[in-house]
């Protein structure tokens, strides 16, 4: 209790130095760390309502608390992308948890610039300034990360607060000078304000929508050491790369040729993108080589890289969209997520297409390889008022599609629910069926409009009842309607795609969507239908997601309904 009333006063205001800041952090839990997280909001909270003056040794303080806290950002972030996709309630409250933290180091730093700034003429405070500059970007790149992870831009006013920072640094000469963070660790590495500007504005580049949080957290963790050689010019190096307007509201954009001005700065990428060439050659050695666990991870980040590589290399050569994109303004209904499009579009929807009765799907699909009859298009230019006819809630729209995807846009927050990777199914206003498609790329527009790349994977598909099979007992087995209820395990529903399905490199073998927490390769799964009862081996994978697992089926048994 005594120890407790001697350390109040370091308690009461831990940021007046960096011997108060190192006592309070030894106070708090030290495997919580959430509830570290709160405790150093609170004292940010309580630096900011105080009126005690920033100084120099409020600044080493809070330096001293950056470094120490580094591990904790590290252990959030690891978790956040561990939970984004298998669970969304723990995953929002870290990505809360970093963000918070981010926004109060970056108005700590603010606060001590602004400062250290109107008194340019103290010696004391003029070797702080080109850190402050630094880590103030720093975690301007951390805001930018964490907005990236949820498809999210800037708005214009955060570019103009970013472009004003560092052109105050170049000013000041300050932009290139090595910093580090008092009580970080021996030989820590240096950064300079321009190569967290730089870091910043290229993660921005890595929005491209395709790329979940994980695979996002790690390009940026290879984009990092590897923009570490970039710098800005005045005078383009080349007639590639990109330009930023210091002056501007926007990020990186690419160079036309007919850019120039004294506010433009140019960036030459080529050496990242040799870089990133370079490691996807390691990547497919090594591949190619090592047959052990560490193979499919290499082809993860081969896939990774391939994906971030058009975003930052100088120049791009080709269209990357396989398929002539056609504009439209198209009403749609939209089911997100396997278990609603099972539920929702089971008799009265899909099964309009199905033989009377719920006939043999299976086998007259199998079958059938021309597409069922579809209402004829509307006028593009036409479609927007034949959609509002046709339904009565306009929040989803088709924006643009072609022969194997789709452009979806959701308006007034609808979209939340909408994920990388998620099935999704889509009836268009002047189109009569339905049809399943993944979500491949995300961009929040804003909070309350959505737009998702749909990559159709079948036109043809129906909602399916499933039993696990159990071993038949004698003392327990009876038979209703032809089937052995003995053997009917846990029910539970998937989406059977009968060949050819996915219009991309189509598929020429029956499959089934099934959650994945019921797939495993070989299962037998009993399928019942109008007349008759499958059992059915799961096999190999298609795709597979946390949600769902999508893959083909061998028919090992068929019985006759009674």
């Amino acid at each position: 209790m005594f120890e407790f009333l001697t350390t109040s006063k370091d308690t009461t205001d831990p940021l007046a130095s960096a011997k108060s800041v190192s006592v309070w952090l030894r106070q708090l839990p030290a495997l919580d760390v959430i509830g570290r997280q709160q405790h150093v909001m609170r004292a940010f909270d309580g630096m900011r309502l105080s009126r005690k003056p920033i100084d120099p040794a409020r600044v080493q303080a809070i330096q001293f608390l950056d470094a120490a806290l580094g591990t904790d950002r590290r252990q959030l972030i690891k978790q956040y992308v561990e939970n984004a996709e298998t669970g969304p309630k723990l995953a929002e409250r870290l990505w809360q948890a970093i963000y918070e933290m981010a926004q109060g180091f970056m108005h700590a730093y603010q606060a001590s610039l602004e400062e250290g700034l109107s008194q340019q003429g103290n010696a004391r405070w003029k070797p702080l300034i080109p850190l402050l500059f630094t880590r103030h970007t720093h975690y301007a790149g951390t805001d930018a990360k964490l907005r990236v992870f949820r498809y999210e831009r800037w708005i214009p006013a955060k570019w103009a607060e970013l472009h004003r920072s560092f052109l105050r640094a170049t000013e000041l000469g300050v932009e290139r000078v090595p910093t580090t963070l008092t009580g970080a660790v021996p030989n820590a590495t240096a950064w300079t304000m321009e190569q967290e500007y730089l870091y910043t504005l290229l993660v921005h580049q890595l929005n491209t929508g395709n790329m979940t949080p994980g695979e996002l957290d790690w390009a940026c963790s290879q984009l990092r050491a590897w923009s570490r050689r970039l710098a800005l010019d005045a005078v383009p190096r080349s007639p590639e790369g990109f330009f930023v307007d210091i002056a501007g509201r926007t990020g990186l954009q690419r160079r036309t040729g007919n850019d120039s001005g004294s506010m433009l700065r140019y960036l030459d990428t080529s050496p990242l993108a040799d870089q990133i060439d370079r490691a996807i050659a390691s990547l497919r050695h090594a591949e190619s080589t090592d047959l052990g666990p560490a193979g499919p991870i290499n082809q993860q980040r081969i896939a990774i890289l391939e994906k971030v590589r058009p975003s930052v290399a100088p120049n791009v050569l080709a269209d990357l969209r396989r398929d002539a994109r056609i504009a439209c303004k198209v009403s749609a209904r939209v089911r997100i997520g396997l278990a609603r499009v099972c539920h929702e579009l089971g008799a009265k929807d899909v099964g309009d297409g199905a033989p009377e009765g719920g006939g043999e799907q299976i086998e007259v699909y199998a079958v059938a390889d021309t597409p069922r009859a579809r209402r004829p298009a509307h006028d593009e230019n036409d479609s927007l008022v034949a959609s509002l006819a046709s339904f009565s809630d306009p929040m989803w729209q088709v924006k643009d599609r072609s022969v194997a995807g789709l452009r979806i846009a959701a308006s007034g927050g609808i979209g939340q629910s909408l994920a990388l990777g998620g099935l999704v199914a889509v009836r268009q206003s002047d189109v009569s069926d339905w049809v399943l498609g993944v979500v491949r790329r995300m961009n929040k527009v804003s909070n309350e409009e959505v737009e998702a790349g749909v990559s159709i994977i079948a036109e043809r598909f129906v909602p399916v009842t499933l039993h696990t099979k159990r071993d038949p007992r004698e003392d327990m087995g009876f038979v209703v309607n032809g089937i052995d209820v003995g053997t009917l395990g846990a029910r539970f529903d998937g989406l059977y795609l009968p060949p050819p399905s996915r219009p991309d490199k189509p598929l020429s073998v029956k499959t089934l969507i099934v959650p994945t927490s019921e797939y495993s390769e070989g299962r037998s799964v009993v399928l019942m239908t109008g007349r008759s009862i499958y059992t059915v081996a799961l096999r190999h994978l298609v795709e597979q997601r946390a949600e769902w697992s999508w893959a083909t089926i061998q028919i090992l048994e068929k019985k006759s309904r009674v």
